[in-house]
């Protein structure tokens, strides 16, 4: 039976995603780690031989063995999964804020820079608390929907 899987973990995750990086769910534990995509290309090439590698790394290396040769991960959404700028467009037209900020915003969302000048719009206008619980929710909505259908009990 798979365990229960912390739902603040997995959100947490979520938040911090590198592109070097890719987070996992294992099924059989509850836990979310993160491995590099180096690491683990080498251990779906030749997971027998390791790498040559500094001692602190030797557990991320297990890590991505244990990922290549047994079903018990699932490959938590990427960054580019998740659609960071919906979210922040749907933040723009669902915050209650005044109209004036509400343009800027949907003003800083659109063209080259579109994530720079929202997250100066947000700072300039004091409202970083509000964007940063909204884009936690999300990710939570997310969180919950990749459960549902992976079948994934969370907590």
């Amino acid at each position: 039976m798979a365990a229960k899987v912390r739902l603040k973990d997995i959100v947490d995750e979520l938040e911090m995603q590198f592109d070097e990086y890719l987070s996992f769910l294992n099924r059989d534990t509850g836990q979310v780690a993160s491995v590099s995509r180096e690491l683990l290309s080498a251990a779906e090439e030749d997971s027998e031989e390791a790498p040559d590698l500094p001692k602190w790394q030797e557990p991320e290396w297990e890590l991505a063995k244990q990922i290549v040769l047994t079903d018990s991960f699932l490959r938590l959404p990427t960054k580019h999964d998740i659609h960071e700028w919906q979210i922040m467009e749907d933040f723009t037209e669902s915050a209650v804020m005044p109209s004036k900020i509400r343009e800027e915003l949907r003003y800083a969302i659109h063209g080259a820079g579109a994530f720079r000048h929202f997250k100066a719009t947000v700072r300039r206008h004091d409202i970083e608390e509000a964007w940063f619980a909204f884009r936690t929710e999300s990710l939570r909505d997310i969180a919950i929907e990749w459960c549902e259908d992976h079948q994934i009990a969370w907590e």
